[in-house]
């Protein structure tokens, strides 16, 4: 599958933080017929707002919440009601006391009046519904971009307005919603068996280390991974795709640390040659992955699982010494 330069998105690096994510979605609001869409799309799961006259001038963004309640992505108001949608765009983006108790007592615990918007696969979602226990209708409120962009492929709004379909287009590629072509050539290489047998051993090593180092902690978001918390740090372990076609080895390792900013380790191991890569950010892959070790060395087949294993426990020991 071939690569495409910048993914030819026109918004690609542009929405990728939250802030401005928000702001340009509450920016489409502007137009009537996205509105309408999204208004409808709230009301299959809720019909709170089906009897308001809801205008672009009801909506606001970054709205300070009176009494240190917080601040609110998305705020509604309309006939003295008002409503917060919370905005995540990433998975593993943290959660603030604000979410969902302050907003909640802001709201004078009306709780129809709180919406989440948030990726499928959002790690802390149990974390929303814990919080939010005393409400039963929790899954009302939780809506789901992925759900959103099919609703704009199904109305054709992104093939009627150019603004919407930038959106789109980077929605699509954002939440990986692209669907998959395969080339002519990719379908002959579909019946080489040798690739199923290639691809069960790759698997087989993936289990076979990570259980041994201890990589099982069942948060595996990209490609085919097995992970671990070190510290401050998460080690992800396994086949992610988009470094394999770009730098043509299988196998990689991936250290992801949210709480600061993009940096380097130095890791050096005797007799094996390592690699330093850039990660690209999407929903499900942060840009503080920013250092990656690709498993180049060429070795025999019995003995690439050890080299992997020696590897990974580097990672391990020199990351909790950090």
């Amino acid at each position: 599958m071939k690569l495409e330069h910048r993914e030819n998105i026109i918004l690609y690096k542009v929405l990728n933080k939250e802030v401005v994510f928000e702001e340009y979605f509450c920016n489409l609001l502007r137009l009537d017929s996205f509105r309408r869409m999204f208004l409808k799309f709230i009301s299959k799961k809720t019909s709170i707002l089906n009897d308001l006259t809801i205008k672009y001038e009801n909506f606001d963004t970054e709205i300070i919440l009176e009494k240190a309640y917080g601040r609110a992505d998305l705020f509604l108001e309309v006939n003295e009601k008002k409503f917060i949608f919370e905005i995540k765009n990433k998975i593993w983006t943290d959660l603030t006391p604000n979410q969902p108790e302050k907003y909640l007592k802001y709201l004078n615990n009306k709780n129809e009046h709180l919406f989440f918007l948030i990726p499928k696969g959002y790690k802390h979602k149990s974390e929303i519904i814990e919080r939010w226990k005393d409400f039963n209708n929790i899954e009302n409120q939780i809506f789901y971009w992925e759900d959103l962009v099919e609703e704009i492929k199904n109305t054709n709004l992104h093939l009627e307005n150019l603004e919407i379909n930038m959106f789109y287009e980077f929605c699509e590629y954002w939440f990986d919603l692209k669907i998959v072509e395969f080339e002519e050539e990719e379908m002959k290489l579909l019946k080489n068996k040798s690739i199923a047998s290639m691809m069960e051993k790759l698997e087989e090593i993936i289990r076979n280390v990570s259980n041994r180092v201890g990589l099982n902690d069942n948060f595996a978001t990209i490609g085919s991974m097995q992970t671990k918390v070190v510290g401050d740090y998460r080690v992800y372990f396994g086949i992610d795709y988009d470094i394999w076609k770009k730098n043509d080895f299988p196998l990689s390792i991936l250290i992801q640390n949210h709480k600061k900013e993009y940096q380097e380790f130095e890791l050096e191991i005797e007799n094996i040659k390592l690699e330093s890569i850039e990660y690209e950010e999407t929903s499900i892959s942060a840009k503080q992955f920013g250092y990656v070790v690709i498993l180049d060395e060429e070795v025999g087949s019995i003995k690439y699982e050890k080299v992997v294993e020696k590897i990974l426990n580097h990672v391990i020991n020199q990351l909790k010494q950090t």
